[in-house]
């Protein structure tokens, strides 16, 4: 009865005035629904500038198939100069060059390529390339199938105006069997949040440190886990209400398909949780002064957010730091909605969501043990 006083306690000083209600409730459902609205790939078509210097029938047969792709927006450049000061100034998003003489030397048999020309290698230059390198592949093997039987003159062109008819498609079938590509950065500010429980929970057990109200409670017929149970369920009912009004705001509300169950996906949000209310738990135990509060979140929830993958994918940082990674619980509670999202069960994550609770019970159990609530604020 003790730890549900003080648990009500703490949910009336988070979230029973307006800063707490704006900072824990709504501001986490606004920002990661309009990171999600932002993040959200379009079907755009990339903007692609070209220079056609040939004279033959391939180099026009190149561009109708880029145009048949749908995937671009071809549009032609005046000089070799003008198309590349478009792309250095992200004015498109790839350029190529189809030199003179093009149709010419692959009727001779040469090795023909088209200058390409990116910034940096995107989704939209690789498939170009891919693109275009394909259809040359294809050229080349008609051309050599005229010339064996003496015809690569002569039907060269009507070659190409059957290719170009498309009278034999492939028909794709989308099953949706990955996760949602924004799925990864939307959990990742969702966590991002999380963390700052840990700075609420920290601030007012110090701050009761300070008030000497933990020293009452602790002269009161009330035990120090009762204390440290109170502000475990009053952290877990704050975070609680804060996840379930994001996952609904955002499903229902934005629309935005996670590719999991809500569930499912609560239960790891909620096993999250418990290790970010251990991580809590255990450095207000430690901090003795309340200038030390504003360390907390430089020290302990940036850092582990950026190694955990909120903010980019762990696969991408070096091999040491992936190893960290997975000393953090971010890591494991992202790879675990990747995982469901992807269509795999609570059995395939059954592993991260008992690495998550292990989090909470070791970090609960060290704070239970450093707290030490008859003491005051150090200095």
């Amino acid at each position: 009865m003790n730890s549900l006083f003080i648990a009500l306690n703490l949910i009336k000083r988070t979230i029973g005035n307006r800063r707490g209600f704006l900072l824990f409730i709504v501001a986490p459902a606004l920002i990661v629904s309009l990171i999600i609205g932002f993040s959200a790939k379009k079907d755009e078509k990339a903007s692609v500038l070209y220079i056609n210097s040939d004279e033959g029938a391939v180099g026009r047969h190149l561009l109708r198939e880029l145009e048949h792709t749908g995937r671009y927006r071809l549009s032609t450049a005046p000089t070799p100069d003008a198309m590349r000061t478009a792309v250095i100034e992200h004015k498109a998003d790839a350029a190529f060059i189809i030199p003179a003489g093009f149709s010419q030397g692959l009727k001779e048999g040469r090795a023909m390529r088209v200058e390409l020309l990116e910034l940096s290698m995107s989704e939209s230059s690789f498939t170009l390339r891919m693109s275009l390198d394909q259809t040359i592949r294809q050229v080349s093997a008609s051309l050599r199938a005229l010339d064996a039987s003496g015809q690569a003159d002569d039907r060269l062109n009507l070659v190409l105006e059957q290719v170009e008819k498309h009278q034999v498609r492939a028909a794709r079938t989308d099953y949706g069997w990955y996760a949602s590509p924004s799925l990864g950065l939307a959990t990742g500010i969702l966590l991002m949040f999380l963390m700052g429980l840990v700075n609420n929970s920290v601030s007012i057990m110090v701050e009761d440190r300070k008030q000497k109200t933990m020293t009452r409670m602790f002269t009161a017929p009330v035990r120090a886990y009762e204390i440290m149970l109170g502000n475990f369920l009053g952290s877990f009912a704050v975070g609680t209400l804060q996840i379930v009004l994001v996952l609904t705001f955002t499903r229902y509300v934005m629309n935005f398909s996670y590719g999991l169950p809500f569930m499912q996906h609560l239960l790891v949000m909620e096993c999250f949780l418990l290790a970010v209310i251990g991580i809590g738990s255990a450095v207000a135990g430690l901090i003795r002064n309340s200038e030390n509060i504003g360390a907390v979140n430089s020290m302990v929830a940036a850092p582990t957010c950026m190694l955990g993958g909120c903010f980019w994918p762990v696969s991408i940082m070096p091999e040491f730091m992936q190893k960290l990674a997975n000393f953090v619980p971010q890591t494991w509670a992202i790879e675990a909605i990747r995982r469901l999202g992807s269509g795999q069960g609570l059995g395939d994550v059954a592993m991260h969501l008992g690495v998550l609770g292990l989090f909470a019970l070791v970090l609960l159990g060290i704070g239970s043990v450093v707290m030490k609530p008859g003491e005051t604020e150090a200095g």
